[in-house]
């Protein structure tokens, strides 16, 4: 399978200096360092080039109406975030130890048994014995210790087409927050009316993430599919187009479904996490609008189950049993068999009756929606009964 390659062009939306020096100075990036283009090109120039490969595509499929977006990488801070910095002028800040990050979690998990079984890589088990541990304790030391498994970039077979996936979910999740207006509801009056608890907060907060999470979902389909048609497709020959389509479809959607294991993981890397950060009833949307798009652009839906399988075998083959990982990507319901333990299992019952939680989320969304209409800034949201968002 050819890999999808970084385009050689102009570096065209990297934040102008002038943006750079806002960016620090106004002190909204939480960053220690904001760095120039010249300075991100000469330390970070593939990253770079991977993140106007995704802006190229996403000016294309989502054009902002008002305003600007550009990106710029930072030393230190949030991994990944959007900032206004004038008032139509906004950049999506990314610390490249992070994106390092998602290059290592994708290619590590490619050389480990049913990922590399599948993706035909040569299988580099890990010395450390991780039976027993949860799927972030395990995702997280696979990023943070280089030293578990052989550098996987050097096996025979590993693609970057995960990794790429991966970050242009990351990046159009951050970029919907700025077209659908989030950020400008934010710094607006009309936002302490659905602050004015904690719990009107957190639910305020979970439903514009969710909205992100499917415009994201959207524009990685729209984006990684224009790809393989445009750039990988003609390379395959004619014997293998259906075999080969198979399988860059696979890669992309285990990359869109190990996204937020990933981002979770960056969450407090020196903490162990417990339990997901990530709700279930979130991933449950997610997943529905996963399954959505790609009914929608006719691609067997069946893969997107067999991309979630993959990922959680994957960690399974490490852990020893599905219950052990504790994640809702791995089993949403707890079976009690005799006088033992409750066994996890990932069944139809628990993602339906997940999803009869969304409606909270979707009264939020029915109360949000007139008001982000106001700063919409490109696209279109959802309907205000959309369920889920």
């Amino acid at each position: 399978m050819p890999d999808e390659k970084p385009i050689e062009s102009p570096i065209l939306n990297y934040a102008p200096d002038h943006l750079v020096t806002k960016t620090m100075n106004g002190g909204r990036s939480g960053a220690v360092h904001v760095y120039t283009l010249d300075e991100a090109t000469s330390k970070f120039d593939y990253f770079v080039r991977r993140f106007e490969q995704v802006f190229s595509g996403l000016k294309w499929a989502l054009p902002i109406e008002r305003g600007s977006v550009f990106f710029a990488f930072v030393g230190g801070g949030v991994p990944f975030r959007a900032a206004p910095v004038e008032p139509d002028a906004f950049v999506i800040l990314a610390d490249p130890r992070a994106i390092d990050c998602a290059l290592v979690l994708t290619s590590r998990l490619q050389v480990l048994g049913p990922m590399a079984k599948r993706f035909r890589t040569e299988s580099v088990e890990p010395t450390k014995d991780y039976s027993g541990m949860y799927l972030l304790d395990i995702a997280k030391d696979l990023i943070f210790h280089e030293e578990l498994v052989r550098e996987s970039m050097e096996v025979n077979g590993v693609t970057t087409n995960v990794f790429f996936s991966l970050l242009c979910y990351v990046i159009c999740h951050e970029y919907a927050h700025i077209a659908h207006g989030h950020l400008d509801f934010r710094l607006s009056n009309d936002f302490r009316e659905f602050t004015a608890t904690q719990q009107d907060s957190e639910l305020t907060a979970r439903t514009l993430e969710m909205d992100a999470d499917a415009s994201a979902v959207t524009l990685t389909f729209t984006l990684l599919e224009q790809i393989f048609l445009a750039g990988i497709k003609p390379r395959i020959p004619a014997e293998r187009v259906e075999e080969l389509t198979a399988q860059y479809r696979l890669q992309y959607l285990v990359g869109i479904t190990l996204a937020h294991i990933f981002l979770d993981s960056l969450a407090g890397k020196d903490t162990v996490p417990r339990y997901h950060p990530m709700t279930y009833v979130r991933f449950v949307a997610f997943q529905i609008v996963l399954l959505k798009v790609g009914e929608s652009q006719g691609i067997d839906t069946d893969f997107v189950e067999e991309a979630r399988k993959l990922v959680v075998d994957t960690f399974v083959h490490l852990s020893g049993d599905v219950s052990n990982l504790h994640h809702p990507i791995a089993a949403n319901t707890l079976v009690h068999e005799g006088e033992g333990e409750p066994v996890g299992e990932y069944t139809s019952l628990g993602f339906h009756s997940a999803a009869a939680h969304l409606e909270d989320c979707g009264r939020r969304w029915t109360r949000l929606y007139p008001i982000l209409a106001k700063f919409l800034r490109g696209g279109r949201l959802a309907p205000p009964y959309a369920d889920p968002l």
